[in-house]
């Protein structure tokens, strides 16, 4: 993840939070679970996928079933689920419509740092499903 940075508060706090989440498993979960309810509130694709994907590598990591990610990346995902999550961040999320912006910039971000390495689980998931269980 060289090169731009994203740095509001509100993001490097998310990035504290993925820290200690990336330990506990259950609280990892219910931050997921919470992700993926308040997709209900989204109506852009692009953005749901990402969340999507963003949740079964967190999920693949933390079972150990995946380790083809680095920490670093496991800890930008998880934080880019936490921002999502948090109502209050650079643009609150109480807003209609604008207050999902910066969630979105946030996501795309992320995405656009880690696509390799998405790319590559992606591929994973592929073969993973083409295979007798």
């Amino acid at each position: 993840m060289e090169g731009s940075k994203i740095e509001n508060k509100y993001f490097k706090k998310a990035k504290e939070k993925a820290v200690d989440l990336i330990q506990n498993n259950e609280k990892l979960n219910h931050v997921l679970k919470l992700s993926r309810d308040k997709l209900n509130e989204v109506s852009n694709t692009k953005f749901i996928d990402n969340i999507k994907v963003f949740i079964r590598m967190i999920k693949a990591y933390t079972k150990g079933v995946y380790r083809e990610v680095s920490l670093k990346s496991m800890l930008a995902l998880v934080a880019a689920i936490v921002y999502f999550v948090m109502p209050v961040d650079l643009i609150p999320d109480i807003i209609p419509v604008t207050g999902l912006v910066d969630d979105f910039a946030v996501v795309m971000w992320v995405y656009n740092q880690l696509e390799k390495e998405i790319n590559a689980f992606r591929e994973w998931e592929t073969e993973l499903s083409g295979e007798d269980v």
